[in-house]
């Protein structure tokens, strides 16, 4: 199934049309695959492997919907037509709603409307936030120095709001070649050096698996790309990422081990406001990484010194996290 290239990005990329897409479900077949074969002490990691899979199913549904342009999805989850241009939403709950997603997120005519994405989204964030605070009993965050804070039933809420984060902004970077793959293998990098160190002995293997899931990906991601990843590939690795650094108590240390992810997600939607309340871009183009593309650098030069900083925000967020 080949991928839709969106008419509104970078000129360079539309050779890139009709590659090979939805490689992503290399991940959480292999993880999976191996965890459950030679990871022993599993229940450490069945919790991880289980988000990861129901990211999974969400991004094969947005991939599905995309490359098909099917509206199944969009006949199930709203009876009205999302409304566009100028027109003004319903004075209701749901048309709030849809209209506040309308103008955060992009329109788009083919596959999920924003709402929609957010709506699978919840779903998922909110069954981590319950597993995590009415079934682990967790109720606190760790601070480097400090060590645990307990925050009470604010606990869930952040949990939530940090997994939809993280699982944004990884889909969002996913859109040069080898950029989502290469930054991913570096936070599982300092993931696995984490989870080694605090003793969480069955998530430093997991860690060390998902990296070996990764290698192989990249060398055939890497530019010029034979393969996407998809949706189901970046749901996957924001997933598993957000829930490592629940799992390890580290949350902290993960804002900045994700830290290249985060400014770089966190631009589109920033773009999207200032667009269509004040008229202005921030960027040339949003994410930032295609911004650096209208500069005049290279995809290759811009992958790379993402992957720099990369390496060095994974160094950070180790750092923070063994204080």
């Amino acid at each position: 199934m080949g991928e839709e290239i969106r008419p509104d990005g970078p000129e360079s990329h539309l050779k890139k049309k009709g590659t090979p897409t939805m490689g992503g479900l290399v991940f959480i077949l292999t993880v999976s695959l191996v965890n459950f074969l030679f990871n022993r002490y599993r229940i450490q990691t069945l919790f991880p492997i289980f988000i990861a899979s129901l990211a999974a199913f969400f991004g094969l549904t947005e991939d599905f919907t995309k490359v098909f342009k099917n509206s199944l999805f969009n006949t199930f989850f709203a009876s009205r037509k999302q409304s566009t241009g100028n027109t003004a939403p319903k004075k209701d709950p749901l048309g709030w709603f849809v209209e506040f997603w309308r103008i955060v997120g992009s329109d788009t005519s083919r596959g999920l409307q924003t709402y929609q994405k957010f709506l699978f989204q919840a779903g998922i964030a909110g069954f981590v936030s319950y597993w995590t605070y009415f079934k682990l009993g967790w109720d606190y965050i760790w601070f480097p120095l400090i060590g645990n804070v307990h925050i009470g039933f604010v606990y869930p809420i952040f949990v939530f709001f940090l997994f939809i984060v993280v699982l944004n902004a990884v889909a969002f970077t996913d859109g040069l070649d080898g950029l989502a793959g290469g930054l991913s293998l570096f936070a599982f990098a300092a993931y696995w050096v984490i989870s080694a160190v605090l003793g969480y002995n069955a998530l430093s293997t997991f860690c060390a698996i998902f990296i070996g899931a990764l290698i192989p990906f990249l060398y055939f991601n890497v530019y010029p790309a034979r393969i996407f990843m998809g949706n189901v590939g970046s749901h996957v690795l924001g997933a598993t990422l957000a829930v490592l650094g629940v799992v390890l108590h580290r949350e902290v240390a993960l804002l900045a081990i994700l830290a290249v992810f985060l400014l770089d997600g966190i631009s589109s939607p920033l773009q999207q406001l200032s667009v269509k309340l004040t008229g202005k871009r921030l960027f040339r183009m949003a994410p930032i990484h295609h911004h650096f593309e209208l500069l005049g650098w290279p995809e290759t030069k811009v992958t790379f010194r993402f992957w720099i900083f990369g390496v060095f925000f994974a160094f950070v967020g180790i750092f923070i996290a063994l204080l």
